[in-house]
């Protein structure tokens, strides 16, 4: 009987242990990179949604407490129009930001580098805006005339349409919109999109046409300067003419109805030219932005 020493000790082969192991969770971009086509109409949903909720809301308060619309009223109708912006893009704003950061978005509400502040430039783009809106005018009238809009007057109204509009879509569709688009699909998509969806938020076809229009130069000025300020500015200039329309009773109608003949031929003709200029070098400006994306991508 031999002794049981470690040399001729038997081991039993040792089994191998199974480790559970868990897949990496793939993060929302892995999943479904932000933004979809899905997520645009998602946030387009909440903005378009919360539009209703609003109208709603005040029309149910005004009559819980006795108040009428104001139709014969601009200031009344100033108010209501105040009440339902606010209550409608406030929330609305804030529930985009939550839905970017449940699908995994990433990045800052937008960016405000003083450069936006440049006087020239700013000009340059107002120029512009008017010039695309009087061009634009034969195309618009061949679409369905717009509902009128009960904008009313007074300081209320004012300060929706020359401050609280201009900060917060301005937010919305170039800080957001725009920043999410051109982040994945690169500057020209970012334009292109982020303008469409800017004009879709006015529903209305000849509000939508020429919202997108506004936006495509609003959107190029936000990426040649990175700076909401000059966008915040524009688009409050673009309103501040709109209201000093429908102060003159002249909001409804183009340029066609109130200048004709020669003139209205040569500030036509003037206003094609600078939209030529403008569009050949904004154009060839974000075909330089496209290439320099290309490269950072080769690199």
């Amino acid at each position: 009987m031999q002794p049981t020493t470690e040399k001729n000790r038997s081991l039993p082969d040792a089994e191998p242990v199974a480790v559970e192991t868990q897949p990496l969770r793939p993060t929302p971009d892995e999943r479904r990179p932000f933004p979809t086509a899905g997520d645009l109409l998602a946030m387009l949903g909440i903005v378009l949604g919360m539009q209703v909720v609003a109208s709603l809301t005040v029309t149910f308060v005004m009559a819980v407490l006795g108040l009428e619309p104001g139709a014969d009223d601009p200031l009344q109708q100033g108010r209501c129009m105040a009440a339902v912006y606010l209550l409608a893009m406030v929330p609305a704003y804030f529930m985009v930001l939550g839905y970017r950061h449940a699908r995994g978005g990433t990045g800052p509400i937008g960016c405000f580098s003083t450069r936006g502040l440049n006087p020239v430039l700013l000009l340059w783009a107002f120029v512009f805006m008017l010039a695309v809106s009087v061009v634009c005018e034969p195309l618009l009238a061949l679409l369905p005339a717009p509902k009128p809009y009960a904008f009313g007057r007074g300081g209320w109204a004012l300060a929706v349409l020359v401050a609280a509009a201009p900060v917060l879509e301005e937010l919305l569709c170039r800080g957001v919109v725009l920043g999410a688009l051109r982040t994945r699909y690169g500057a020209v998509a970012a334009w292109l999109v982020s303008a469409l969806f800017f004009g879709v938020l006015h529903l209305q076809p000849v509000l939508v046409v020429n919202a997108f229009v506004i936006g495509l130069i609003l959107g190029y000025v936000y990426m040649v300067t990175d700076s909401l300020w000059a966008t915040m500015i524009l688009h409050a200039l673009n309103n501040a003419v709109a209201y000093l329309l429908l102060l003159t009773g002249h909001g409804d109608e183009m340029l066609s109805e109130l200048v004709d003949g020669t003139v209205y031929w040569v500030v036509y003709g003037t206003a094609a030219v600078v939209t030529v200029l403008s569009a050949w070098m904004s154009a060839r400006t974000l075909r330089r932005m496209k290439e320099a994306r290309k490269k950072e991508e080769a690199a």
